[in-house]
């Protein structure tokens, strides 16, 4: 997944529509919830009770959803430019940097592929006030929330900065 000034809904959208989306967690802004939507082919190929939620139908959680899906929207468009200029701070980075192989993320979510493992950095990030994480242990993921703007995007950057070095060494 390239780098990009991209955001939506679901992701999906970007690469079209797969035959199936589940989702939960996010969709109800933290309260129990869970929905699966299907294409008309899937539809038509399963039958009543055989499928089913855990999470599915609760109101108070739908009403949720649905208030929680309009604040996205309007959100969209912000995500959308916070998120280019998040990909663009972070290949100027890459450029100070030669411990970062690859920068790539969609919309706020971006991955910092490194030469190196990036478990150290984890803990050096949060010391300095940064929360991320490492998965695939050399990549550190970055998953701001949907209202980080520029002042915050620069200050995580800033953080970065500091702690990554400027050489692929094997120390940290």
């Amino acid at each position: 997944m390239r780098s990009g000034p991209y955001g939506e809904r679901f992701a999906y959208r970007e690469f079209g529509l797969p035959d199936a989306v589940v989702t939960a967690k996010p969709l109800a802004a933290g309260l129990p919830l869970g929905a699966t939507i299907f294409t008309e082919a899937v539809c038509e190929a399963i039958s009543q009770g055989m499928h089913g939620a855990t999470f599915g139908g609760g109101p108070l959680a739908c009403r949720v959803a649905l208030a929680f899906l309009d604040e996205v929207d309007q959100l969209l468009p912000a995500i959308r430019q916070n998120g280019a200029y998040l990909h663009e701070q972070l290949r100027q980075l890459q450029a100070q940097r030669s411990t970062i192989r690859d920068v790539r993320g969609r919309g706020l979510m971006a991955g910092i592929e490194l030469t190196k493992n990036g478990e150290p950095f984890v803990a050096k990030a949060l010391a300095a006030g940064l929360v991320i994480n490492c998965t695939h242990g050399n990549v550190l993921r970055l998953l701001p929330p949907y209202i980080a703007g520029p002042p915050e995007i620069d200050q995580a950057v800033d953080i970065l900065r500091r702690i990554l070095p400027t050489s692929p060494s094997r120390t940290s």
